[in-house]
């Protein structure tokens, strides 16, 4: 068996011009190795800093996107807030049609059921605040509810429909009590017939949009007692009692 010999003692084994022109050749595909070598570490160096590059990039701009859609979401809702208030304030019916989401058919948004609420505002500027501060609570979910189960229902619940935000108003429901089951139930200058409840003396009326109600019960003997009910924020069910 030859014993190994590397190839620079190969070389200068030879004699000459073989052995000059033999380590000439070595010596350039050594360099050569090394330029090879030096350029694969500036490619991976190159790319990954594109990587990182684009990495950085990607990042950023979804960033920007996300902090773009979470402004105009913000700006959207914020702008929905301020239609409401402002067509609360010109009594603008046809605008709330639009704007106000109900699912209960028994309460038509129209100039009749609407005329309560208009009523409310008139007398409480302050209403206005406080539809900001509810509509700041359910921004931060302060304020979460539960159709059928949470008593306390926001007076606006706003919700994002479709491409846009539309308010579901809380819809209150009045026990009033009486002194006899015949006596006659007059809302807001309307008669009404009170739906039955367990109790003979307790008559229920409802759903009732927020805002101003006058409750009057007239008797057989046409005596009459009135008493004006606010329904804005707080408990979804009203106790009344008449026969005081």
């Amino acid at each position: 068996m030859k014993p190994y010999t590397s190839e620079p003692d190969r070389i200068e084994g030879g004699s000459g011009k073989d052995g000059a022109a033999a380590l000439a050749r070595y010596a350039r595909r050594q360099q050569a190795h090394v330029l090879s070598r030096e350029k694969r570490k500036k490619t991976v160096r190159f790319f990954s800093w594109l990587f990182f590059a684009l990495a950085v990039a990607w990042g950023a701009g979804t960033l920007i996107w996300n902090g773009y859609g979470a402004l105009k979401t913000a700006a959207s809702r914020e702008m929905a807030i301020r239609q409401l208030k402002n067509a609360i304030d010109d009594h603008d019916v046809a605008a709330l049609r639009g704007m106000l989401r109900v699912t209960n058919e028994e309460v038509p948004i129209n100039e009749k059921t609407l005329a309560p609420l208009f009523a409310y505002f008139d007398r409480h500027s302050e209403a206005y605040d406080e539809l900001d501060k509810e509509f700041d609570r359910q921004r931060k979910g302060e304020h979460v509810y539960i159709k059928g189960l949470t008593s306390r229902p926001p007076v606006f619940a706003i919700h994002a429909f479709r491409d846009r935000y539309v308010f579901e108003p809380a819809f209150y429901f009045l026990h009033v009590r009486v002194a006899a089951p015949e006596v006659t139930l007059v809302v807001n200058g309307v008669t009404r017939k009170g739906e039955a409840t367990k109790d003979p003396f307790v008559q229920k009326i409802g759903p009732c949009l927020p805002g101003v109600y006058e409750i009057t019960v007239v008797d057989r003997n046409g005596k009459k007692k009135t008493v004006r009910v606010e329904l804005f924020g707080g408990a979804r069910v009203r106790e009344i009692d008449l026969t005081k």
